[in-house]
């Protein structure tokens, strides 16, 4: 028996009071899924008169009913059941025009399909069913297809995803990152992916087709190497860290093309339009392979964002007036508790932690 069935048989149980203290159990469990719980609570207000809230009792079956009916009722709240679970996986799964920013979605022609549970096992399609990608154990692997499918991955603050690309390249997405692959990535005489974002690859070898990251400052290529790129949306600087083999960055504010070999970094400020070549800093650069959080002489704004986005939260600074003031540190990502701690002493006020939220409390 399948877990899926073993769970309707034990719902159906539940509501004839004929479940079992093991069966109780193995219920309780399931219901502490907030997706489990809305089917099951969804099904029994169409088919039960009985209180949701706050522990799913029931109004008993009346005690006339024979045992042959109570069988017939038994089949068919089974099959109602059924279909609820798939009525209710296909409104979860409905399709958006923009990202979840709770849950990594992906947008197959500019249609977002969320990904609630990237460890469960999965295929993503696209309007024809032509499989696109399939999801296996908390990787998100592209297939090379004949699809002409365009794809967005967009990865929310406090989350990260390992893409493997059609081509067998790997991606590491950091939180609060979006790639975006054309329908001829593997098709045409080049593979072009565009960045929002800081993503870790290790692109493999293809001669015949360079490989081309494209983000709104640069445009790195490369042949085969292992390297990180940091470009999201209002950073101070974006950088290309290389790691292993060789890089050419270029683009309309570089002046020149600027060829990097392992253990350079190429920085490019926005602002006065300059780029710098200098020895790479992999512990601040790429904290995030590390699980850690890094700043280096980071503004009060940067270290802000920066704790918004890897720790998905959201920092509420109810009318607290905070110093401009320039941060270093490195903290292991789980340290959530030591780094407000420091922001106490430094910004002068309390961190209170309130769900998705850190409210900053003004100590006068």
């Amino acid at each position: 028996m399948n877990q899926n069935s073993e769970i309707f048989t034990i719902i159906s149980n539940y509501f004839f009071d004929e479940i079992s203290i093991e069966e109780q159990e193995i219920l309780n469990e399931w219901l502490k899924s907030p997706e489990n719980k809305a089917v099951f609570k969804d099904f029994a207000k169409a088919n039960y008169l009985y209180t949701a809230e706050p522990n799913y009792k029931i109004v008993k079956l009346p005690s006339r009913i024979n045992v042959f009916a109570r069988k017939a009722m038994r089949y068919a709240a089974l099959l109602l059941l059924i279909v609820a679970v798939g009525i209710y996986w296909k409104l979860s799964t409905n399709k958006m025009s923009t990202p979840n920013s709770e849950f990594i979605s992906v947008a197959v022609n500019g249609e977002y399909q969320v990904l609630k549970n990237p460890e469960s096992n999965s295929i993503l399609t696209d309007e024809n069913k032509v499989q696109l990608a399939s999801l296996e154990n908390g990787t998100l692997r592209l297939m090379a297809n004949q699809s002409d499918s365009n794809l967005i991955i967009n990865v929310p603050n406090g989350k990260n995803l390992k893409v493997i690309l059609s081509d067998g390249s790997e991606v590491l997405l950091n939180a609060g990152t979006q790639i975006s692959l054309e329908n001829d990535f593997v098709k045409s005489d080049s593979r072009k992916v565009t960045l929002i974002g800081e993503a870790f690859f290790e692109v493999t070898k293809d001669s015949a087709h360079p490989f081309y990251v494209i983000t709104d400052q640069f445009t790195t290529k490369v042949l085969g190497t292992k390297f990180n790129i940091s470009s999201y949306k209002n950073q101070r600087e974006t950088f290309v860290n290389l790691v292993e083999g060789k890089i050419e960055v270029s683009g309309k504010q570089i002046a020149a093309k600027e060829i990097l070999t392992p253990g350079q970094k190429i920085t490019f400020n926005p602002s006065n339009k300059i780029s710098v070549v200098a020895p790479a800093k992999p512990e601040q650069d790429m904290d995030w392979l590390n699980k850690e959080i890094a700043f280096d002489n980071s503004t009060t704004e940067e270290v802000l964002s920066k704790i918004e986005r890897v720790y998905g939260l959201e920092i509420v600074r109810n009318r607290v007036e905070v110093e401009n003031f320039h941060f270093s540190g490195t903290f292991k990502i789980e340290n959530l508790d030591q780094i407000t701690h420091s922001l106490e002493i430094l910004l002068n006020c309390k961190i209170q932690k309130d769900g998705s939220k850190l409210i900053l409390i003004s100590k006068n």
